[in-house]
């Protein structure tokens, strides 16, 4: 089910505790992210129903919980591996598949802004790397999945 090892004994505790509740920036600042029903309903088998929400993709992953939680486990582990298990489904939000595919393009997750590099006194970037990234991600397609069609174009 799941490609992070989850101790379902701990997310038990964990769902039962709460104490990272309050610390949390997320449970704090965004409405309706509420980690222990993610974590209910993984522990119930019903965690597929959340791999196409946002609220897996909220968590901040400032380890805040994890500092706090006696067990030194907290619900960061929980959404992680939700986060994983739906890529894995190709299900992510927007964002990140705009994100992947810029990555892809230029091997940045943005393009730079000169002028404001020039203006802050920065060099101008460095060569992005894309060709060395483009061959290690062939490599790792071929051993995956066999060639990539759209990597073959080139």
């Amino acid at each position: 089910m799941f490609d992070i090892h989850l101790d379902f004994d701990l997310l038990e505790k964990c769902n039962r505790c709460g104490a990272c509740y309050d610390i949390c920036p997320s449970c704090l600042n965004i409405d309706g992210y509420d980690p222990r029903a993610v974590i209910k309903d993984i522990l119930n088998g019903n965690a597929g129903r959340w791999l196409t929400s946002v609220h897996i993709y909220q968590c901040l992953e400032c380890h805040h919980c994890l500092e706090i939680c006696y067990q030194n486990y907290g619900f960061e582990n929980a959404m992680t591996a939700m986060r994983l298990r739906a890529a894995r489904q190709g299900i992510h939000p927007p964002q990140v598949r705009r994100g992947w595919d810029m990555f892809v393009k230029t091997s940045r997750l943005g393009e730079p802004s000169l002028a404001a590099r020039k203006k802050l006194g920065l060099p101008e970037p460095r060569e992005s790397g894309k060709e060395e990234f483009l061959k290690l991600l062939e490599v790792y397609r071929m051993r995956r999945h066999g060639p990539s069609p759209c990597l073959r174009e080139r």
